[in-house]
């Protein structure tokens, strides 16, 4: 079966590799090199708990593919040959008022009820946990379960396991036109074209930029999101992810940290802006004061796919079997990569078989 993907970020080359895996002939386009859109800007966090209301569709989701993570992230390592930095060391959720304290103690209660490894924590013990925790702090909320990944290796590593498995790369190509047929699909770009039986729109914030002849793309509108990559000065780097009421931090085993993200609604504008570095900056040095002396290294800005419902697009369209939408997974799409590429492969591999 062959199937051309457009995009090539977390979710592009995730879906390309459990493709090839499945025996299928796989082209990728990207407007892009991989992994340069939405998936450069991203923190890697893996928090479903975190980031889902209780009993809500999207905790599911992020929890089931959590659940996928461990032999994901073991089987793109041991195929591509390449490291790829990740932990499950947990998250702890700070409180610096009383206010989120309450919050975040509701929310000990209702994940412990649900059986998940979640452990209220006082100041004092925040500060035995993380030194580098402001001492104003009213608590936190620890879940073990938790992690993070290293989002460029990931993505390189699914990259080079696809290729190994006969995947294409080709960019920069910004496919514009499809004219889906009974058991066809053509995509052009300029003068080129290709010819598959089936294709998969994983193009994130620019997916509805395509023209589908006889069809309309669901709304997916670009949220931009910058980070700061930060060089800590100090002993007390932080084990696991610290999440703040204003920002979350990543420490990498190189002694950086992550610092996100805005949540700005301003179209396809990728600039970095002052007013924005302002807001990580006083919110980083709120949460963890030594961060002040940090340097910064680099600034990222990422456009993340928001669906009208705040829910990820996955599955073929209406009247076009052979059109897969996997996109819209805006804040989460590295957490939900290995369960859309699972998704996805299957229900293609069936069809094709």
């Amino acid at each position: 079966m062959t199937i051309v993907i457009v995009g090539a970020g977390i979710i592009g080359t995730a879906v390309a590799d459990a493709l090839t895996l499945g025996g299928a002939d796989v082209t990728v386009l990207d407007m892009r090199s991989p992994g340069l859109g939405a998936s450069q800007a991203s923190a890697g966090i893996l928090a479903p708990y975190a980031e889902a209301e209780p009993h809500s569709p999207l905790l599911d989701l992020g929890v089931r593919s959590l659940s996928l993570y461990d032999a994901f992230v073991a089987g793109a390592a041991e195929r591509s040959g390449r490291a790829i930095e990740y932990a499950r060391t947990g998250t702890l959720q700070v409180a610096l008022d009383e206010a989120h304290a309450a919050t975040l103690q509701a929310e000990s209660a209702w994940l412990r009820e649900a059986g998940v490894d979640a452990t209220w924590l006082d100041s004092r013990e925040i500060g035995a946990l993380e030194p580098a925790v402001s001492a104003s702090s009213r608590g936190g909320l620890i879940i073990r379960s938790h992690g993070f990944v290293g989002v460029r290796s990931l993505v390189h590593a699914l990259m080079h396991s696809a290729r190994f498995g006969g995947a294409t790369f080709e960019s920069p190509v910004e496919a514009a036109d499809v004219i889906v047929e009974s058991d066809r699909v053509r995509i052009s770009a300029g003068e080129r074209s290709w010819t598959a039986d089936a294709m998969v729109i994983a193009a994130g914030s620019w997916s509805n930029r395509l023209k589908i002849r006889g069809a309309s793309l669901p709304a997916v509108r670009p949220i931009r999101g910058q980070l700061l990559h930060l060089r800590w000065n100090g002993a007390d780097l932080p084990r696991r992810v610290i999440w703040g009421p204003d920002c979350y931090i990543v420490p990498w085993s190189d002694g950086s940290l992550l610092v996100g993200a805005t949540v700005e609604d301003v179209g396809f504008d990728e600039r970095s802006t002052v007013d924005g570095m302002r807001q990580l900056l006083d919110a980083a040095s709120a949460l963890l004061p030594s961060s002040a002396r940090a340097s910064i290294e680099a600034v990222r800005v990422g456009l993340r796919p928001a669906s009208p419902d705040g829910l990820p697009i996955i599955g073929p369209m209406p009247s076009m079997p052979n059109v897969v939408l996997a996109t819209g997974h805006y804040r989460n799409g590295i957490l939900l990569a290995p369960l859309t590429a699972q998704i996805v492969s299957a229900y293609l591999l069936r069809l094709g078989a």
